[in-house]
């Protein structure tokens, strides 16, 4: 059995979160997002809808609150620029921001969320895990990935760049459009502007460095954040936590894949014994010049 503490895999294309119970203020973050109680309905709501399921699609960019203190949760967030995110962007959600998908899910789904939530997995196993999950959901959507090339080539360049700002200009000559023609069209496959794709795409990768073992500060530079004060908003405003909450292994383990550090096995972060201090602003005090202490999984 694993321990009964909240799982955080990053992947490529996605982040697999899972915790026993969990309620959370209102968050929006620009990827789209499946939600599963693994041991009954979680409660989601925004500003004018409230959904009562087993497992709920939203879109990016959507603010809602969750309640699922007392039924855990596992969620995937999926890259909303991939194939399979725009897939269900068009065909699924179709103008909607929130889709109740319960009656898609067989006893497998249901399976799957429990398996990540009661043992230990390493990456792939959870990756696998995920795509038989969105497999067995979105049977269709699956089957008709097809997406425009160049909001493909923006969200490449995007990812592989991590520019300071997304240069508008840059990535419409790229894509021989005009820039508004271009943020247009980007939206309209993704559901999230290009800013907000990129700030995800950052935020992203500071949950890889941390886990790596760089220190908060560095994270924070090297990803294009204003500052400390800038890394810790975003993250609060994504996840309703501080980064100060992935430093601490008696509440969240941490892992990367192996695609993500270069080959090898999947890197997984213990960073500190006891809680970290906080400084006014929400970050953390004690890791900002200390590195994690990363550790390779079995």
């Amino acid at each position: 059995m694993g321990d009964p503490k909240a799982s955080l895999s990053i992947l490529p294309d996605r982040i697999i979160y899972t915790a026993p119970g969990i309620t959370a203020k209102a968050t929006s973050r620009p990827a789209m997002v499946v939600v599963v109680g693994t041991r009954g309905a979680v409660r989601l709501q925004t500003a004018d809808e409230t959904h009562t399921a087993r497992v709920i699609l939203v879109a990016p960019n959507v603010v809602r609150s969750i309640e699922a203190r007392d039924v855990g949760l596992y969620s995937i967030q999926l890259d909303a620029a991939s194939a399979l995110g725009q897939s269900l962007f068009k065909n699924v959600l179709r103008g909607k921001r929130v889709v109740d998908v319960s009656d898609r899910a067989d006893g497998s789904v249901m399976r799957i969320a429990e398996a990540a939530q009661n043992q230990t997995q390493e990456c792939e196993a959870m990756r696998a895990g995920s795509q038989r999950m969105l497999d067995a959901l979105f049977v269709q959507a699956a089957r008709s990935q097809s997406t425009d090339a160049r909001v493909d080539a923006v969200a490449c360049w995007l990812r592989t760049h991590l520019p300071p700002r997304t240069e508008p200009a840059r990535l419409a000559g790229l894509c021989g459009l005009s820039e508004s023609r271009l943020a247009h069209l980007f939206a309209q496959a993704t559901g999230s502007a290009m800013r907000e794709y990129l700030l995800w795409t950052k935020m992203r990768k500071a949950a890889e460095m941390f886990a790596a073992g760089s220190t908060l500060t560095d994270i924070a530079h090297s990803t294009g954040f204003a500052d400390l004060a800038h890394l810790t908003r975003t993250f609060k405003r994504y996840f309703d936590l501080t980064p100060s909450f992935l430093s601490n292994p008696g509440l969240v383990r941490v892992q990367v894949s192996r695609e993500l550090v270069g080959g090898g096995k999947p890197l997984r972060s213990r960073i500190a014994s006891k809680p970290p201090a906080h400084d006014d602003d929400g970050s953390v005090a004690d890791a900002i010049d200390r590195p994690a202490k990363p550790f390779v999984g079995r």
